[in-house]
């Protein structure tokens, strides 16, 4: 399996992954692959956090996103990122693919000045990563409940980080 950042030429085929991984996913809106192409043109798209999975074969099995948002306290803010969508194809699923997806991502998101990783999700899932309910952050959004979770991606990444999550407009919220 090799992952790397998304080409312009893979961006078909990457929509493709998505919604065939979200056809039977609990957490589905089955508009994630619209989601995706909006992201794409959003002013704050980093294409270095746009990345896809391969198989030895070259098929795209796996696609990941990361995009920018921003925690909104009484006196601060403070930027974090949104993964999502995060889709692996079914017959490549249980195979650690979004596994590495989601360690490549970490990667490349400490290298960035936000401070967590924020994700719509399920909990056993995501918390086997270190994803923790947002409220324990003292963190409120669009979602409510165990699936809207976060994670600091530096040392202290949410020390003293209280407020309301922002997502890009592409997402319509």
């Amino acid at each position: 399996m090799k992952i790397q950042p998304i080409s312009p030429s893979q961006y078909a085929e990457s929509i493709a992954v998505i919604t065939k991984g979200f056809a039977g996913a609990p957490h589905k809106g089955g508009h994630e692959g619209d989601l995706v192409e909006k992201l794409r043109q959003s002013a704050t798209y980093h294409p270095d956090y746009d990345v896809i999975a391969e198989d030895d074969a070259g098929r795209i099995i796996g696609s990941a996103l990361l995009s920018a948002a921003t925690i909104v306290g009484e006196k601060q803010t403070w930027p974090v990122f949104v993964l999502g969508p995060l889709a692996v194809l079914p017959d490549a699923q249980h195979q650690s693919v979004g596994s590495n997806l989601i360690a490549y991502l970490e990667m490349q998101a400490g290298e960035d000045e936000r401070r967590a990783i924020s994700i719509l999700g399920d909990p056993a899932y995501y918390g086997r990563f270190g994803y923790k309910p947002a409220s324990q952050y003292g963190i409120t959004g669009p979602f409510a409940g165990p699936e809207f979770m976060i994670k600091p991606i530096r040392e202290g990444g949410l020390y003293n980080v209280a407020g309301r999550l922002v997502y890009d407009p592409a997402f319509g919220l």
